[in-house]
């Protein structure tokens, strides 16, 4: 497995993309200083002047090279990354684009070295000071010239980075519980509740809503379990075509999820509307384990529950306020979560760690020698 795939979010690396106007003037300013040098070795006016000249060419375009190539090194090799982050990516700021814009930087980068290297031989194949500053005055107007063909693209890589570091940063390779059902349903109180410590909160492309996702201590596993308001809580109709395929994405981390029905006074949409929810869930979700639970059950009758909950194939009925039906619900997934980690082939890493024979059981029927 490519070392990007494992370690969350790899466009939070990216630092700070210097725009071009600053890397133009910054670069510049890194020649004022540069003055004739004495040597030890006797020289000629016109060799220091040449010397001097050589360096101011040689160090402006190591700036720009540099900085060009910082931002393109940045940059996760966009074909390695996992395909939850791949797709956002292509949604955000599209994959082949970025891509192109990347190329250009690196183009323009090797061009300015090759101007650079152009323009050295001019500045050797003459001994007239004039002519050299003239020389490099115009390597220099070369190489701004040249740089500035990418204004464009660094502010369109600027404005991208911004919104593809705010992806949550899910670690793809941990077993996945996501929380789904309407809004006001209690998804985000399930999180912190069934989460070990402090659930995180983190912004999800194409929502004005904060995502809240924690993890559950499992063995030597841990579960992320992540609601994700604004993605899974209303029907297809009212999402549009982006946010149809944001939710495709989801289906890269999911491997189970807890749907979450009210049908207390207080619920957010009727319960006709819920059930056209899950039926979408499902249909887009087809091979992920869907555990149905009704919450805020100490708002409704015993009846009303008993009836619901045959109706609607309810497996727990939960009270979060009570903390009522919890302590069953998280028994439940953590023994689904044991049976995919078993079985699926996403977690065959889970079973690397090797534990040494002498902290194993010991068999009691068996006879140990204890001589050395």
């Amino acid at each position: 497995m490519n070392k990007n795939q494992q370690t969350g979010n790899p466009f939070r690396r990216i630092s700070y993309i210097s725009p071009i106007s600053e890397i133009v003037s910054v670069s510049f300013k890194k020649t004022t200083g540069i003055r004739r040098k004495s040597s030890k070795k006797r020289q000629t006016r016109e060799e220091k002047i040449a010397e001097a000249e050589k360096e101011r060419i040689s160090v402006l375009s190591l700036e720009m090279t540099n900085r060009l190539d910082r931002i393109v090194n940045q940059f996760p090799w966009i074909n390695d990354i996992h395909p939850f982050y791949f797709e956002l990516c292509n949604l955000i700021g599209n994959v082949d684009k970025i891509k192109r814009v990347l190329g250009r930087l690196g183009g323009i980068s090797q061009k300015i070295k090759d101007i650079e290297r152009e323009q050295l031989i001019k500045l050797y194949q003459t001994e007239h000071p004039l002519e050299m500053a003239q020389i490099r005055r115009e390597t220099g107007g070369r190489f701004a010239s040249l740089i500035k063909k990418a204004e464009g693209d660094v502010k369109y890589l600027i404005r991208i980075v911004k919104k593809l570091k705010t992806i949550p940063d899910f670690n793809v390779l941990l077993p996945t519980i996501v929380i789904a059902g309407a809004p006001n349903v209690g998804k985000s109180s399930l999180v912190r509740e069934i989460s070990s410590g402090i659930p995180e909160v983190g912004e999800y492309p194409f929502t004005t809503k904060q995502v809240v996702f924690g993890h559950r201590e499992q063995g030597f596993m841990k579960i992320q379990i992540v609601d994700t308001p604004g993605i899974l809580d209303r029907p297809i109709r009212e999402r549009s075509m982006i946010e149809r395929q944001s939710i495709a994405t989801i289906r890269y981390v999911s491997d189970i999820i807890v749907f979450m029905f009210d049908v207390s006074k207080d619920a957010a949409i009727p319960l006709n509307e819920q059930l056209n929810l899950i039926e979408e869930i499902t249909n887009e979700f087809p091979d992920t384990p869907i555990i149905k639970v009704l919450n805020k059950i100490d708002l409704i009758t015993e009846k009303e529950q008993d009836n619901i909950s045959r109706d609607l194939d309810i497996e727990f009925p939960i009270s979060l306020k009570n903390i009522t039906g919890i302590k069953e619900l998280t028994e439940k997934l953590e023994e689904i979560t044991k049976k995919i980690i078993k079985e699926s082939e996403k977690f065959r890493h889970a079973f690397d760690i090797s534990i040494s024979e002498e902290y194993l059981p010991v068999d009691k029927d068996k006879e140990i020698d204890y001589e050395i």
